[in-house]
Protein backbone atom coordinates (compact mmCIF):
# COMPACT_ATOMS: atom_id res chain seq x y z
CA UNK A 1 0.00 0.00 0.00
CA UNK A 2 1.40 3.32 -1.05
CA UNK A 3 1.62 5.78 1.77
CA UNK A 4 0.66 9.28 0.83
CA UNK A 5 3.04 11.93 2.09
CA UNK A 6 1.46 14.27 4.62
CA UNK A 7 -0.12 17.26 3.03
CA UNK A 8 1.71 20.49 3.49
CA UNK A 9 -0.13 22.83 5.81
CA UNK A 10 -1.92 25.59 4.02
CA UNK A 11 -0.77 28.96 5.12
CA UNK A 12 -3.50 31.00 6.73
CA UNK A 13 -4.66 33.72 4.44
CA UNK A 14 -4.21 37.03 6.15
CA UNK A 15 -7.35 39.05 6.54
CA UNK A 16 -7.30 42.16 4.45
CA UNK A 17 -9.62 44.97 5.37
CA UNK A 18 -12.35 45.84 2.91
CA UNK A 19 -11.01 49.36 2.75
CA UNK A 20 -7.28 49.61 3.48
CA UNK A 21 -7.63 53.24 4.57
CA UNK A 22 -10.53 52.54 6.92
CA UNK A 23 -9.98 53.46 10.53
CA UNK A 24 -9.93 50.61 12.99
CA UNK A 25 -9.74 52.01 16.53
CA UNK A 26 -9.70 49.49 19.40
CA UNK A 27 -12.59 51.32 21.12
CA UNK A 28 -16.26 51.45 20.18
CA UNK A 29 -19.08 53.95 20.27
CA UNK A 30 -19.95 52.71 23.75
CA UNK A 31 -16.42 53.48 24.98
CA UNK A 32 -16.72 56.93 23.41
CA UNK A 33 -20.01 57.46 25.24
CA UNK A 34 -18.42 56.49 28.55
CA UNK A 35 -15.59 58.96 27.99
CA UNK A 36 -18.16 61.66 27.26
CA UNK A 37 -19.97 60.73 30.46
CA UNK A 38 -16.72 61.06 32.43
CA UNK A 39 -16.19 64.50 30.90
CA UNK A 40 -19.71 65.70 31.77
CA UNK A 41 -19.62 64.36 35.35
CA UNK A 42 -16.15 65.81 35.93
CA UNK A 43 -17.24 69.18 34.55
CA UNK A 44 -20.26 69.24 36.86
CA UNK A 45 -18.16 68.21 39.86
CA UNK A 46 -15.30 70.65 39.37
CA UNK A 47 -17.59 73.51 38.34
CA UNK A 48 -19.56 73.05 41.55
CA UNK A 49 -16.36 73.22 43.59
CA UNK A 50 -15.09 76.37 41.90
CA UNK A 51 -18.55 77.95 42.06
CA UNK A 52 -18.51 77.49 45.83
CA UNK A 53 -14.97 78.86 46.14
CA UNK A 54 -15.66 81.85 43.88
CA UNK A 55 -18.98 82.73 45.52
CA UNK A 56 -17.38 83.53 48.86
CA UNK A 57 -18.36 87.13 49.48
CA UNK A 58 -20.49 87.17 46.31
CA UNK A 59 -24.03 85.95 45.84
CA UNK A 60 -24.15 82.46 44.33
CA UNK A 61 -26.78 83.41 41.69
CA UNK A 62 -24.52 86.20 40.50
CA UNK A 63 -21.60 83.81 40.05
CA UNK A 64 -23.75 81.23 38.29
CA UNK A 65 -25.18 83.86 35.97
CA UNK A 66 -21.76 85.21 35.03
CA UNK A 67 -19.03 82.64 35.71
CA UNK A 68 -15.62 84.09 34.99
CA UNK A 69 -12.44 82.49 33.65
CA UNK A 70 -11.27 81.65 37.18
CA UNK A 71 -14.26 79.29 37.39
CA UNK A 72 -14.48 78.04 33.81
CA UNK A 73 -10.79 77.49 33.01
CA UNK A 74 -9.85 75.37 36.07
CA UNK A 75 -13.08 73.38 35.72
CA UNK A 76 -12.53 72.70 32.02
CA UNK A 77 -8.83 71.90 32.50
CA UNK A 78 -9.46 69.34 35.24
CA UNK A 79 -12.40 67.87 33.28
CA UNK A 80 -10.24 67.45 30.19
CA UNK A 81 -7.58 65.76 32.32
CA UNK A 82 -10.21 63.38 33.70
CA UNK A 83 -11.38 62.51 30.17
CA UNK A 84 -7.81 62.01 28.97
CA UNK A 85 -7.13 59.78 31.96
CA UNK A 86 -10.22 57.72 31.11
CA UNK A 87 -8.94 57.39 27.52
CA UNK A 88 -5.55 56.21 28.71
CA UNK A 89 -6.99 53.60 31.09
CA UNK A 90 -9.44 52.37 28.45
CA UNK A 91 -6.79 51.91 25.76
CA UNK A 92 -3.92 50.55 27.85
CA UNK A 93 -5.71 48.48 30.48
CA UNK A 94 -8.90 47.25 28.84
CA UNK A 95 -7.85 47.19 25.19
CA UNK A 96 -4.20 46.24 25.83
CA UNK A 97 -2.84 48.63 23.20
CA UNK A 98 -0.02 51.18 23.29
CA UNK A 99 -1.78 54.49 23.88
CA UNK A 100 0.00 56.79 21.43
CA UNK A 101 -0.10 54.21 18.66
CA UNK A 102 -3.80 53.52 19.19
CA UNK A 103 -4.78 57.20 19.03
CA UNK A 104 -2.58 57.71 15.93
CA UNK A 105 -0.28 60.26 17.54
CA UNK A 106 2.79 60.50 15.31
CA UNK A 107 4.97 63.57 15.40
CA UNK A 108 5.49 64.82 11.83
CA UNK A 109 8.87 64.38 10.26
CA UNK A 110 10.75 67.34 8.91
CA UNK A 111 9.69 70.94 9.44
CA UNK A 112 6.85 70.51 11.95
CA UNK A 113 6.77 74.28 12.51
CA UNK A 114 5.09 74.46 9.10
CA UNK A 115 1.89 73.14 10.63
CA UNK A 116 1.92 75.95 13.20
CA UNK A 117 2.44 78.43 10.36
CA UNK A 118 -0.48 76.81 8.53
CA UNK A 119 -2.68 77.38 11.59
CA UNK A 120 -1.62 81.03 11.67
CA UNK A 121 -2.48 81.44 7.99
CA UNK A 122 -5.90 79.86 8.57
CA UNK A 123 -6.54 82.34 11.41
CA UNK A 124 -5.57 85.33 9.26
CA UNK A 125 -7.58 84.21 6.21
CA UNK A 126 -10.69 83.39 8.21
CA UNK A 127 -10.33 86.67 10.11
CA UNK A 128 -10.42 88.56 6.82
CA UNK A 129 -13.33 86.52 5.46
CA UNK A 130 -15.30 86.91 8.69
CA UNK A 131 -15.67 90.62 7.90
CA UNK A 132 -18.28 89.59 5.35
CA UNK A 133 -20.22 87.51 7.90
CA UNK A 134 -22.74 88.76 10.47
CA UNK A 135 -20.43 88.58 13.50
CA UNK A 136 -22.08 90.14 16.60
CA UNK A 137 -20.04 92.86 18.27
CA UNK A 138 -20.72 91.31 21.67
CA UNK A 139 -20.54 87.59 22.40
CA UNK A 140 -21.06 85.64 25.64
CA UNK A 141 -17.38 84.69 25.70
CA UNK A 142 -16.45 88.38 26.00
CA UNK A 143 -17.14 88.13 29.74
CA UNK A 144 -13.95 86.07 30.02
CA UNK A 145 -11.95 89.11 28.91
CA UNK A 146 -13.11 91.71 31.43
CA UNK A 147 -9.66 92.15 32.97
CA UNK A 148 -6.02 91.34 32.26
CA UNK A 149 -5.97 88.43 34.68
CA UNK A 150 -8.88 86.74 32.91
CA UNK A 151 -7.31 87.40 29.50
CA UNK A 152 -4.02 85.75 30.50
CA UNK A 153 -5.86 82.78 31.98
CA UNK A 154 -7.83 82.36 28.76
CA UNK A 155 -4.62 82.60 26.71
CA UNK A 156 -3.07 79.83 28.79
CA UNK A 157 -6.13 77.64 28.31
CA UNK A 158 -6.55 78.42 24.59
CA UNK A 159 -2.94 77.68 23.68
CA UNK A 160 -1.71 75.24 26.32
CA UNK A 161 -4.76 73.08 27.15
CA UNK A 162 -7.61 73.22 24.66
CA UNK A 163 -5.72 72.25 21.45
CA UNK A 164 -4.35 69.00 22.85
CA UNK A 165 -7.50 67.95 24.71
CA UNK A 166 -9.89 68.81 21.87
CA UNK A 167 -7.77 67.15 19.20
CA UNK A 168 -7.59 63.98 21.26
CA UNK A 169 -11.35 64.02 21.83
CA UNK A 170 -12.51 64.88 18.33
CA UNK A 171 -9.79 63.75 15.94
CA UNK A 172 -8.23 61.09 18.17
CA UNK A 173 -11.35 59.30 19.47
CA UNK A 174 -14.53 60.56 17.77
CA UNK A 175 -13.49 60.65 14.11
CA UNK A 176 -12.13 57.05 13.87
CA UNK A 177 -15.33 55.63 15.39
CA UNK A 178 -17.52 57.64 13.01
CA UNK A 179 -15.42 56.63 10.00
CA UNK A 180 -15.65 52.91 10.80
CA UNK A 181 -19.32 53.00 11.82
CA UNK A 182 -20.51 54.99 8.82
CA UNK A 183 -18.67 52.78 6.34
CA UNK A 184 -20.36 49.71 7.82
CA UNK A 185 -23.69 51.49 8.01
CA UNK A 186 -23.76 52.42 4.34
CA UNK A 187 -23.24 48.78 3.32
CA UNK A 188 -26.18 47.43 5.39
CA UNK A 189 -29.68 48.82 4.64
CA UNK A 190 -31.05 47.09 7.74
CA UNK A 191 -28.77 49.11 9.99
CA UNK A 192 -29.69 52.24 8.08
CA UNK A 193 -33.36 51.67 8.84
CA UNK A 194 -32.57 50.92 12.47
CA UNK A 195 -30.48 54.07 12.70
CA UNK A 196 -33.30 56.10 11.13
CA UNK A 197 -35.76 54.86 13.76
CA UNK A 198 -33.47 55.57 16.69
CA UNK A 199 -32.52 59.04 15.46
CA UNK A 200 -36.17 60.02 15.05
CA UNK A 201 -36.96 58.61 18.50
CA UNK A 202 -34.07 60.63 19.95
CA UNK A 203 -35.41 63.82 18.34
CA UNK A 204 -38.86 63.33 19.87
CA UNK A 205 -37.48 62.19 23.22
CA UNK A 206 -35.25 65.23 23.48
CA UNK A 207 -38.19 67.55 22.85
CA UNK A 208 -40.19 65.87 25.63
CA UNK A 209 -37.31 66.07 28.13
CA UNK A 210 -36.52 69.66 27.16
CA UNK A 211 -40.07 70.86 27.84
CA UNK A 212 -40.93 68.86 30.97
CA UNK A 213 -40.40 70.27 34.48
CA UNK A 214 -37.18 69.12 36.11
CA UNK A 215 -38.82 66.62 38.48
CA UNK A 216 -40.85 64.90 35.78
CA UNK A 217 -37.87 64.94 33.43
CA UNK A 218 -35.67 63.12 35.96
CA UNK A 219 -38.41 60.61 36.80
CA UNK A 220 -38.96 59.85 33.12
CA UNK A 221 -35.21 59.44 32.54
CA UNK A 222 -34.97 57.04 35.49
CA UNK A 223 -37.92 55.06 34.12
CA UNK A 224 -36.31 54.73 30.70
CA UNK A 225 -33.03 53.68 32.32
CA UNK A 226 -34.78 50.95 34.36
CA UNK A 227 -36.61 49.74 31.27
CA UNK A 228 -33.31 49.56 29.41
CA UNK A 229 -31.78 47.58 32.28
CA UNK A 230 -34.72 45.14 32.18
CA UNK A 231 -34.26 44.66 28.43
CA UNK A 232 -30.55 44.12 28.96
CA UNK A 233 -31.23 41.47 31.60
CA UNK A 234 -33.73 39.67 29.38
CA UNK A 235 -31.37 39.75 26.42
CA UNK A 236 -28.44 38.44 28.44
CA UNK A 237 -30.56 35.52 29.75
CA UNK A 238 -31.84 34.68 26.30
CA UNK A 239 -30.49 31.34 24.95
CA UNK A 240 -29.97 33.00 21.60
CA UNK A 241 -27.58 35.49 23.09
CA UNK A 242 -26.33 38.20 20.84
CA UNK A 243 -24.77 41.57 21.20
CA UNK A 244 -26.25 43.06 24.32
CA UNK A 245 -25.06 46.56 23.47
CA UNK A 246 -27.61 46.56 20.63
CA UNK A 247 -30.29 46.61 23.35
CA UNK A 248 -28.93 48.94 25.99
CA UNK A 249 -26.61 51.33 24.14
CA UNK A 250 -29.49 53.18 22.39
CA UNK A 251 -31.30 53.38 25.73
CA UNK A 252 -28.28 54.91 27.46
CA UNK A 253 -27.87 57.38 24.59
CA UNK A 254 -31.53 58.38 24.92
CA UNK A 255 -31.18 59.00 28.65
CA UNK A 256 -27.96 61.00 28.17
CA UNK A 257 -29.48 63.06 25.34
CA UNK A 258 -32.61 63.74 27.36
CA UNK A 259 -30.66 64.96 30.38
CA UNK A 260 -28.30 67.02 28.21
CA UNK A 261 -31.26 68.70 26.50
CA UNK A 262 -32.11 70.48 29.74
CA UNK A 263 -28.80 72.35 29.76
CA UNK A 264 -29.04 73.51 26.13
CA UNK A 265 -30.61 76.85 25.22
CA UNK A 266 -33.92 76.75 23.34
CA UNK A 267 -32.49 78.10 20.10
CA UNK A 268 -29.51 75.72 20.08
CA UNK A 269 -31.69 72.77 21.01
CA UNK A 270 -34.14 73.59 18.23
CA UNK A 271 -31.27 73.55 15.73
CA UNK A 272 -30.02 70.23 17.13
CA UNK A 273 -33.51 68.72 16.82
CA UNK A 274 -33.80 69.86 13.21
CA UNK A 275 -30.38 68.32 12.50
CA UNK A 276 -31.54 65.01 14.00
CA UNK A 277 -34.72 65.02 11.92
CA UNK A 278 -32.76 65.71 8.74
CA UNK A 279 -30.29 62.94 9.63
CA UNK A 280 -33.12 60.47 10.34
CA UNK A 281 -34.84 61.24 7.04
CA UNK A 282 -31.52 60.92 5.20
CA UNK A 283 -30.84 57.51 6.76
CA UNK A 284 -34.35 56.36 5.86
CA UNK A 285 -33.89 57.52 2.27
CA UNK A 286 -30.52 55.77 1.94
CA UNK A 287 -32.00 52.52 3.28
CA UNK A 288 -34.30 52.34 0.23
CA UNK A 289 -31.35 51.96 -2.13
CA UNK A 290 -29.26 48.80 -2.70
CA UNK A 291 -26.20 48.33 -0.45
CA UNK A 292 -23.30 50.59 -1.34
CA UNK A 293 -20.14 48.98 -2.66
CA UNK A 294 -17.28 48.86 -0.13
CA UNK A 295 -15.13 51.41 -1.95
CA UNK A 296 -17.99 53.89 -2.28
CA UNK A 297 -19.10 53.22 1.30
CA UNK A 298 -15.59 54.07 2.49
CA UNK A 299 -15.54 57.37 0.58
CA UNK A 300 -19.03 58.48 1.61
CA UNK A 301 -18.57 57.29 5.17
CA UNK A 302 -15.36 59.27 5.50
CA UNK A 303 -16.98 62.34 3.96
CA UNK A 304 -19.87 62.25 6.45
CA UNK A 305 -17.49 61.49 9.34
CA UNK A 306 -15.40 64.57 8.47
CA UNK A 307 -18.52 66.78 8.30
CA UNK A 308 -19.97 65.35 11.53
CA UNK A 309 -16.68 65.73 13.43
CA UNK A 310 -16.26 69.32 12.24
CA UNK A 311 -19.87 70.18 13.11
CA UNK A 312 -19.48 68.64 16.59
CA UNK A 313 -16.34 70.69 17.12
CA UNK A 314 -18.23 73.88 16.28
CA UNK A 315 -21.29 72.97 18.35
CA UNK A 316 -19.37 72.61 21.64
CA UNK A 317 -18.44 76.29 21.30
CA UNK A 318 -22.04 77.29 20.56
CA UNK A 319 -22.88 78.67 24.01
CA UNK A 320 -19.69 80.78 24.06
CA UNK A 321 -20.66 82.29 20.70
CA UNK A 322 -24.32 82.88 21.52
CA UNK A 323 -25.34 80.39 18.79
CA UNK A 324 -24.58 83.07 16.19
CA UNK A 325 -24.24 81.32 12.85
CA UNK A 326 -21.43 83.56 11.58
CA UNK A 327 -18.84 82.63 14.27
CA UNK A 328 -20.09 79.03 14.25
CA UNK A 329 -19.48 78.83 10.49
CA UNK A 330 -15.91 80.06 11.04
CA UNK A 331 -15.33 77.39 13.69
CA UNK A 332 -16.86 74.76 11.42
CA UNK A 333 -14.28 75.65 8.75
CA UNK A 334 -11.53 75.46 11.37
CA UNK A 335 -12.77 72.03 12.41
CA UNK A 336 -12.86 71.01 8.75
CA UNK A 337 -9.20 71.96 8.31
CA UNK A 338 -8.19 70.08 11.47
CA UNK A 339 -10.16 66.95 10.53
CA UNK A 340 -8.82 66.92 6.98
CA UNK A 341 -5.30 67.15 8.41
CA UNK A 342 -6.14 64.03 10.44
CA UNK A 343 -7.45 62.23 7.34
CA UNK A 344 -4.54 63.13 5.07
CA UNK A 345 -1.71 62.52 7.55
CA UNK A 346 -3.50 59.73 9.50
CA UNK A 347 -2.13 61.34 12.65
CA UNK A 348 -3.51 63.61 15.36
CA UNK A 349 -0.28 65.55 15.93
CA UNK A 350 -0.44 67.75 12.76
CA UNK A 351 -3.96 68.88 13.67
CA UNK A 352 -2.75 69.68 17.18
CA UNK A 353 0.03 71.89 15.78
CA UNK A 354 -2.39 73.64 13.41
CA UNK A 355 -4.78 74.17 16.31
CA UNK A 356 -1.99 75.69 18.43
CA UNK A 357 -0.95 77.98 15.58
CA UNK A 358 -4.55 79.12 15.03
CA UNK A 359 -5.25 79.93 18.68
CA UNK A 360 -1.82 81.44 19.25
CA UNK A 361 -2.33 83.83 16.34
CA UNK A 362 -5.76 84.92 17.61
CA UNK A 363 -4.45 85.62 21.11
CA UNK A 364 -1.36 87.39 19.76
CA UNK A 365 -3.52 89.71 17.64
CA UNK A 366 -5.78 90.31 20.64
CA UNK A 367 -2.75 91.00 22.84
CA UNK A 368 -1.37 93.55 20.41
CA UNK A 369 -4.75 95.09 19.56
CA UNK A 370 -5.63 95.74 23.20
CA UNK A 371 -2.23 97.21 24.16
CA UNK A 372 -1.07 94.14 26.07
CA UNK A 373 -4.55 93.43 27.48
CA UNK A 374 -4.73 96.92 29.03
CA UNK A 375 -7.65 98.12 26.88
CA UNK A 376 -9.94 95.10 26.61
CA UNK A 377 -12.91 97.32 25.89
CA UNK A 378 -11.64 97.46 22.29
CA UNK A 379 -12.90 93.89 21.78
CA UNK A 380 -16.49 95.09 21.39
CA UNK A 381 -15.65 98.22 19.38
Amino acid sequence: MQIQPPAEPVAARPETPINPRAESPPWSGLDLLLIGLVLVVALFFFSSIFFIVSSSGVSAPEVRGNPGPLVIVPSMTLSYLAALGAMYVLVTRYRRRPFWQAVAWRWPNGWWVGYIVTGSMVAVVLGLLSRYLPIPKSLPMDRFFQNRQGAYVMMFFGVGVAPFAEEMLFRGFLYPVLDRWLETLLMTPRQLRRGCIWVLIAAGWGQIEHRLPLTWSLLLAVGVFLLTAALLGGRSLSPVGGKTHVVWLPGVVLVAWGLASRSIADRAFGSATIALLVLGCLLGLLSMFPPVQPSAAGRWGRFVAVIATSASFAMIHGEQLGQAWGPLLVLFVVGLVLTLARVVTRSVAPGFLIHVGYNLTLFTLLYLGTDHFRHLERITQ
